[in-house]
């Protein structure tokens, strides 16, 4: 055979795992590497993910031992059991443009999850709907935002050509606050704070988790129902926490209450993808970069990550009024744009609202893809 797969159960495979997409995407002005130390910790079996899903990670080499690809399997028990189904995921995958090769990974993964019962396999995913999805089809001229994936463009065929289908898109939108296209936000979003007796307020860093944890309850309602949706375990909730807390600001996460009662939140964040690329994946470099003169970099975007609003408490233009407070703070901030990702492809009430009452432009296309087994 042209090519082998071995498992990762070395730091040697482990460091060979990690260290590929920094060759394969060499050439790509716009490849952002991963801060490694997050990657390490989502693959170390202590981390809470773990707790509820079966994971393998494999490389494949060629003939003169170097290793040229990379993919994960993963049945995650959560998923199946929210959603009474059997389906395995992979993920991480990365790959030389070669149609045996990509074959061979994604044959791998579905051995693993098929070993195990599942009746089909979807992916990308690194390593659920909570941490990086999906492979970019459209978009490919600018950089990705943070926690957003970059691949090179034929990466999609070698998928197709080993039998995969779309499955779902999921959307990324782009907003300048510096446009005039979003007059008809601005309108709403006065009117709302007019007519009712909301309360907004940033989130309070001093109390991070258990604000958070108000914020998690809402997004678990609105998502609740939504294709792919998996409710995260407390202590996954907390990693969630740690790992983004460096990040969070109460100026970009606006909490809209009634009565003491949260009914509608926003949580966005500056798009640390910037230090990322300047750190090339190391943690140092990266916190230098984020942190400490005179190696700061200037961060001029933003990803908003979440948006939520109570079911009971919709149709009234709470969302106009979370999304313009956080681009009246970004661009007090110097962000006055960015991303809102990701949107499911068939989420027609979501679209509607980025699409016509805030003239948000559709740039960034990402696709899941699944495969019965």
């Amino acid at each position: 055979m042209k090519y082998s797969i071995e498992k990762v159960n070395s730091r040697k495979t482990g460091k060979e795992f990690l260290m590929l997409p920094f060759r394969i995407n060499a050439d790509d002005p716009h490849w952002v590497p991963p801060l490694l130390m997050n990657v390490r910790q989502l693959m170390d079996r202590k981390h809470p993910f773990h707790e509820h899903a079966d994971v393998e990670f494999y490389v494949a080499r060629d003939i003169s031992n170097k290793v040229v690809g990379r993919i994960s399997a993963c049945v995650n028990r959560t998923h199946n059991e929210y959603h009474n189904e059997k389906t395995g995921f992979f993920g991480f995958l990365e790959c030389e443009n070669d149609n045996e090769l990509a074959a061979l990974l994604l044959a791998t993964a579905e051995n693993y999850v098929k070993e195990k019962g599942m009746k089909s396999i979807r992916g990308p995913f690194n390593l659920s709907t909570n941490e990086e999805c999906g492979l970019l089809v459209e978009g490919f001229d600018t950089d990705p935002r943070l926690m957003m994936t970059h691949n090179p463009k034929w990466l999609g065929g070698l998928v197709e050509a080993a039998g995969y289908s779309k499955l779902m898109d999921l959307l990324a939108y782009w907003l300048d606050g510096d446009s005039d296209k979003f007059e008809k936000l601005l309108r709403i979003a006065k009117m709302v704070e007019r007519r009712g007796n909301w309360t907004v307020r940033g989130i309070n860093l001093k109390d991070l988790e258990n604000d958070m944890r108000k914020i998690m309850a809402v997004y678990n309602e609105c998502w609740g129902e939504n294709w792919g949706f998996v409710p995260e375990s407390p202590r996954e909730f907390t990693a969630m926490v740690d790992e983004l807390k460096m990040l969070i600001t109460s100026e970009l996460t606006p909490m809209v209450e009634l009565d003491g009662e949260l009914v509608a939140f926003g949580v966005a964040l500056p798009d640390a993808n910037i230090a990322f690329k300047k750190g090339r994946g190391r943690a140092l470099p990266t916190i230098l970069a984020l942190k400490v003169p005179p190696f700061k970099v200037k961060i001029d975007r933003v990803r908003v990550l979440l948006m939520g609003v109570k079911k009971k408490y919709r149709n009234r233009g709470l969302e106009a009024l979370v999304i313009d407070r956080i681009i009246k703070n970004s661009k007090k901030m110097g962000m006055g744009r960015g991303e809102l990702s990701w949107v499911l492809e068939n989420n027609r009430e979501m679209r509607a609202i980025l699409e016509k009452q805030m003239n948000a432009d559709l740039y960034k296309r990402y696709r899941i893809y699944e495969k019965e087994l």
